[in-house]
């Protein structure tokens, strides 16, 4: 019982270590697009629930099905903050979590084609997975944007 611990706590320790590294590389490459953005106040990309608010920033507006979304420095933080908030409610819960995942794709996929168009879908669909969005960034971190 003891050595499950052990290599339960290993885990826990290499996963977390792990994580907090993919945040860093996230954090310092969102960093550096913010600020060859022009952005206001770059530092805010290292918040999580600001990071939102700055990716809107970055991407300036959004269009899905030829409906522009107004105001989107605060829908998707917005949206983030009613997904954390509503979770635990059964059906509502859900559908906002799986909602506003697909918003934030449709957002990342904007950011991609603004820098790197013809490798946006590809980013888009590797973002699914979550893991490669922070190497996705640093890629495209001193790229010009082509907009």
């Amino acid at each position: 019982m003891a050595s499950l611990l052990a290599i339960f706590g290993i885990l826990l320790f290499v996963f977390t270590f792990i994580g907090i590294a993919l945040y860093v590389i996230f954090a310092l490459a969102f960093y550096r697009i913010t600020v060859n953005a022009g952005i206001e106040n770059p530092w805010l990309s290292c918040i999580p629930i600001v990071q939102l608010y700055i990716l809107a920033k970055v991407i300036k507006a959004l269009q899905i099905s030829g409906y522009e979304i107004p105001n989107l420095e605060f829908v998707l933080p917005g949206a983030t903050i009613l997904v954390m908030v509503l979770r635990d409610v059964p059906v509502i819960g859900s559908l906002l979590a799986v909602a506003n995942f697909i918003l934030l794709l449709f957002a990342l996929n904007k950011l991609y084609r603004l820098y790197k168009p013809d490798q946006a879908v590809l980013y888009t669909v590797l973002s699914i997975f979550s893991l490669p969005i922070p190497f996705i960034f640093l890629s495209i971190k001193d790229l010009k944007r082509l907009e």
